[in-house]
């Protein structure tokens, strides 16, 4: 019987020899890199995506903000009307009262009055209807505010009509 403990040998010819790896063989990194590459555009369109709808969003907001206030304006001119027309009284008293809350509902939403006598004329916030010399006033400065403008953050919503000194 033979022992079956014992080890055989193997000639050396039989050994296989050991590969040298080289440096062009591993092509997992390149596929790594691209994929990498792939994953930072996506996340730099996803987050182009995002500011783009917010602002879009936004501006939607902003929008339907100065389509309602444009609407209300006549409403607030009246009122302003009413207050000027009545003497002291409970009536005056009242309106003036609904006046102040309509223009601390405005002020809610970021929208002012703008236009004042004795500013000076700016056209992306006036609109000129009349010119006055008056030596008083200076140049190109309001004389008086025949309707009030108002803004909506820096949009302007409405032009205020004014009178304006040469």
């Amino acid at each position: 019987m033979k022992d079956k403990n014992k080890q055989t040998e193997i000639p050396e010819e039989e050994i296989p020899e050991a590969t040298e790896v080289t440096e062009e063989e591993p092509k997992a990194e390149p596929v790594a890199d691209e994929w990498h590459d792939r994953f930072v555009r996506l996340a730099a369109d996803f987050d182009n995506f995002k500011k783009r709808s917010k602002a879009e969003k936004d501006a939607v907001y902003s929008n339907a903000i100065s389509d309602a206030v444009s609407q209300l304006l006549p409403i607030i001119d009246n009122l302003e009307r009413a207050v000027a027309a009545v003497e002291e009284g409970p009536q005056r008293d009242g309106v003036k009262m609904v006046l102040d809350q309509a223009m601390k509902a405005f002020e809610g939403m970021n929208v002012f009055p703008v236009g004042a006598a004795g500013d000076p004329f700016d056209p992306q916030i006036h609109n000129a209807v009349m010119h006055v010399d008056d030596e008083e006033l200076g140049e190109n400065t309001v004389a008086e505010v025949l309707q009030k403008g108002y803004r909506l953050g820096d949009k302007v919503v409405r032009h205020a009509m004014v009178k304006v000194a040469n």
